[in-house]
């Protein structure tokens, strides 16, 4: 059994649920670069959130490189902001959308699955920006050569799997046991 310090995984509200794999391999990526916090900002999504998740990152610029299902509904939502519709309407188009496609077997984002392929596998977003800046590339290659650590989508270095420099956190995929 291995033993923990103290590391405190910080969640904030929009975090639904964080298998133990998933809080052992964080444990221990922050352990060895002597991280004593952790800030997981999301998790799985429900379609409400995954809309608003997806609006905020257009209305900040941040072009995230979607698949087919996922880039439907980002075009939805710049032309209806296009027309300068109201955010609450938007919202709600994205959701119908989300729901739509979901009901056709199609993904829109690897955060907004059902809770049995979430139990297999954790897709995790942790902030980077509350880790000192000596210690952010540090924790990603910790968390990289972890072997239950499937995916990564990162923006802080190219020399690092995964990177693409519109993700606004580092992205993990996290295989349960």
């Amino acid at each position: 059994m291995t033993i923990y310090k103290m590391v405190k995984i910080k969640i904030t509200a929009s975090v639904k649920k964080l298998g133990e794999t998933s809080i052992e391999v964080l444990t221990e990526a922050a352990e060895a670069v002597g991280l004593d916090v952790i800030t997981v900002t999301s998790t799985q999504r429900p379609p409400l959130a995954q809309a608003e998740a997806m609006l905020t990152n257009i209305e900040n610029n941040r072009n995230i490189r979607y698949k087919w299902a996922g880039q439907q509904v980002i075009d939805l939502a710049r032309a209806m902001r296009g027309r300068k519709d109201p955010r609450e309407d938007i919202i709600a188009a994205m959701v119908a959308k989300i729901e739509e496609l979901a009901s056709q077997g199609r993904r829109v984002s690897k955060h907004c699955v059902s809770d049995a392929e979430y139990e297999e596998c954790n897709v995790i977003d942790v902030s980077y920006r509350d880790m000192p800046d000596d210690k952010r590339v540090s924790f990603l290659k910790q968390m990289v050569a972890k072997p239950e650590v499937i995916k990564v989508i990162q923006p802080l270095t190219r020399e690092v799997a995964g990177f693409d420099m519109a993700e606004p956190a580092l992205h993990f995929e996290i295989e349960q046991a």
